[in-house]
């Protein structure tokens, strides 16, 4: 585009996360350059969308697809225990119930970019994803419409990202600015005034405060400055139900991105972990606690562990509010030293290992695998993390029974994995 000036930003290498779906590996990792070589010939080859190349497929050709490419990647990787079928999404096209925009001023036009900026300067100044609601894209809209309005080219210059976050029944919107200052604010309140007259109703607005201009939408390292998470209006929690759980969480804690398909996996967890009375739930990487509420009456004890503090606090407001008593939510980087913190294992122990895209710290699984669980259920949002992390642990003692395949994010070449450990030799 001619005459394209980027308001200038100051960029920060990439940080550690909070949220282990807000960035994906590149397209040219292992799994997903499978999945794009597995595409039907003749058929669309990919979306014009960064991270959305299935999109214009057919759903049944794209569960098709992704099973030819996981079934390959094992067998290339000579992985034990064959996947299951990939399950599919109940909702595979407009799931994601958090989705952003990168903001940037171009003459008097706020343009909302899908992906990377670069890719779209030729474009319109918002661009439809075909993976997220149609509420979303309208409130985009309605949100790039004011941008663009002199009244707020104040808050343009400033907004690094638009984030919208919630759940199918309600949404609120995070406006991720690289600083923080009265009159910012002041003029934050005025847009947030707009919103509380939008319709669908926007139930909350938040600003945070990452003076880097990360690429990651919600920044786990956070500035040093006193206040740097500020609501403009609404509560101070969101809200998801899941059949009959109802849990909230804080605006920056990680959430499933398709809550279409949590019911099953929240099935699927339970098979897998065979949950039973005298047993011990480790949950590691928590989050608000989801997995631990979802199966806290069923155990004895629950013990949560989370590097993100909103998390965590989250997590035991949900275990009060459901009077979870025997429910413990740890604020935790997990490391080796954090699971030798651990009360002592006993013979009735099940652990949830859900990390980030990019995997464990070293030495955790073998941590784990020392505790002698009778059962581990270890959830990967990278099937390139699978190789390594089995081969930890069968150093461990600890072999795959059940590999489960979840299509947590229909239209990418990406899967949710569960794979589903127990000891080598029984010792129950």
């Amino acid at each position: 585009m001619a005459g394209y000036k980027p308001t200038p930003r100051k960029r920060a290498g990439n940080a550690p996360r909070a949220d282990k779906a807000q960035s994906g590996p590149s397209v040219l990792a292992d799994f997903p350059r499978l999945v794009l070589e597995h595409l039907p010939a003749g058929g669309p080859r990919s979306s014009t969308m960064t991270g959305e190349d299935l999109a214009p497929l057919g759903y049944a050709t794209e569960i098709a697809v992704k099973n030819a490419a996981l079934a390959s990647f094992w067998r290339k990787k000579r992985l034990p225990a064959r996947p299951d079928a990939v399950l599919a999404s109940p909702r595979p096209r407009g799931y994601r119930t958090t989705t952003k925009r990168r903001v940037e001023l171009v003459g008097t036009a706020a343009h909302l970019f899908l992906g990377e900026r670069s890719a779209h300067r030729n474009t319109p100044v918002f661009i439809d994803s075909t993976l997220e609601p149609a509420e979303h894209s309208e409130l985009y809209r309605f949100l790039q419409t004011k941008l663009s309005d002199p009244v707020f080219r104040g808050v343009a210059e400033h907004l690094s990202w638009l984030v919208i976050r919630g759940s199918y029944a309600e949404r609120a919107v995070i406006f991720n600015v690289d600083t923080l200052n009265g009159p910012l604010v002041r003029k934050l309140k005025i847009l947030g005034r707009h919103l509380t007259e939008y319709v669908p109703p926007v139930v909350a607005a938040f600003v945070y405060l990452d003076e880097s201009g990360s690429d990651y939408y919600l920044e786990a390292r956070r500035p040093a400055q006193a206040v740097d998470f500020k609501k403009l209006f609404g509560p101070e929690s969101l809200r998801v139900t899941y059949g009959d759980l109802r849990l909230r969480f804080h605006p920056t804690s990680f959430c499933q991105v398709n809550e279409s398909i949590v019911a099953q996996m929240l099935q699927l967890a339970g098979e897998m972990l065979e949950p039973r009375g005298n047993d011990r739930l480790i949950d590691l990487y928590c989050g608000y606690g989801m997995f631990s509420h979802a199966f806290a009456a069923r155990v004895r004890e629950v013990v949560g562990l989370d590097a993100a503090g909103p998390s965590i606090e989250a997590a035991r407001a949900n275990a009060r509010r459901l009077r979870h008593g025997a429910s413990r939510f740890i604020a935790s980087r997990i490391n080796t030293d954090a699971i030798e913190r651990l009360a002592a294992p006993t013979r009735d122990e099940i652990v949830l290992l859900d990390p980030p895209r990019d995997g464990t710290e070293l030495g955790v699984i073998a941590a784990i695998a020392a505790r002698r669980p009778r059962r581990v259920l270890h959830a990967f949002c990278s099937v390139d993390e699978i190789t390594a992390a089995l081969g930890q642990w069968a150093a461990g003692g600890y072999v795959a029974q059940r590999v489960v395949p979840l299509d947590m994010f229909p239209g990418t070449p990406h899967l949710e994995v569960f794979i589903q450990l127990a000891p080598a030799t029984s010792e129950l």
